[in-house]
């Protein structure tokens, strides 16, 4: 599968991600999949009464936070990223919300929270295994952990040619982490395609999602013009466009304590 990339630097993931915030709404189609399917997983696993706290780590620009907020009352809500994203937030949300700028990974929980959830972040995080185990100090007995994330096959074609890509656990790791103090509720790992003209718009796309901060300095011409043909030569389908693999991967549990 060529060389993974265990460790990205956190300043690097903030400055390629609040570039790319204006741009990416429009460009997150396979992140709002994703964020409907971790929703829908977890409200039939949810009490009916309001609930008091809920976190969300790496939150962006509020995607998922918006379809949260329209769907769980909470007493709290606390939001986290990485980029300072207050301002707009507070454009999209409808319930009151605190929010904390730094590194998801190092949150310092200050209270007990109903529910954790994070979307599209976790893969980022340099000690996965780690964050689950951090994670059972910021819930309450009996409280969710939602996660959507992605799995091995993300981006394969990006990696087959540049051997530069994140390390993306499978969904047995994430089981056997969870295993001793979670209940797993749901775990699920699927594929998604998305189809682009060019290798250049997949380029794009993933620039304007903030996915290049993988990538290290700038490709010279000929790089770029090796990268293009060899990415139509492996990866093009018969409509004469180009492919790129997303695996989404969901996982939600109940900590037992």
């Amino acid at each position: 599968m060529g060389l993974t990339m265990k460790f990205i630097e956190k300043q690097r993931i903030q400055q390629h991600f609040q570039k790319a915030l204006n741009r990416y709404d429009a460009n997150a189609l396979v992140q709002k999949k994703i964020n409907q399917q971790l929703i829908a997983q977890l409200i039939p696993n949810l009490p009916a009464t309001p609930l008091d706290h809920v976190l969300e780590l790496g939150c962006g620009t509020g995607l998922l936070s918006e379809q949260l907020q329209q769907q769980i009352q909470a007493k709290h809500w606390i939001l986290n990223d990485l980029c300072d994203v207050k301002n707009c937030l507070h454009k999209r949300l409808s319930q009151p919300f605190e929010f904390y700028c730094g590194d998801a990974e190092q949150f310092p929980f200050t209270r007990k929270y109903d529910l954790i959830i994070t979307a599209s972040a976790v893969q980022w995080f340099h000690h996965k295994a780690e964050f689950i185990q951090h994670c059972k100090v910021g819930l309450k007995p009996d409280g969710l952990l939602a996660i959507a994330t992605f799995g091995q096959e993300n981006l394969k074609e990006i990696r087959t040619l540049t051997q530069i890509g994140l390390d993306y656990p499978d969904l047995s790791d994430w089981k056997e982490w969870l295993q001793t103090n979670f209940d797993l509720l749901y775990g699920e790992t699927t594929t998604e395609e998305l189809t682009f003209p060019t290798p250049i718009s997949v380029l794009q796309h993933l620039k304007n999602t903030g996915v290049t901060a993988t990538g290290k300095g700038h490709w010279t011409k000929q790089q770029l013009n090796t990268f293009i043909k060899q990415y139509q030569q492996q990866f093009s389908l018969l409509s004469k466009k180009v492919r790129l693999t997303y695996q989404p991967l969901w996982l939600i549990a109940r900590y037992k304590q």
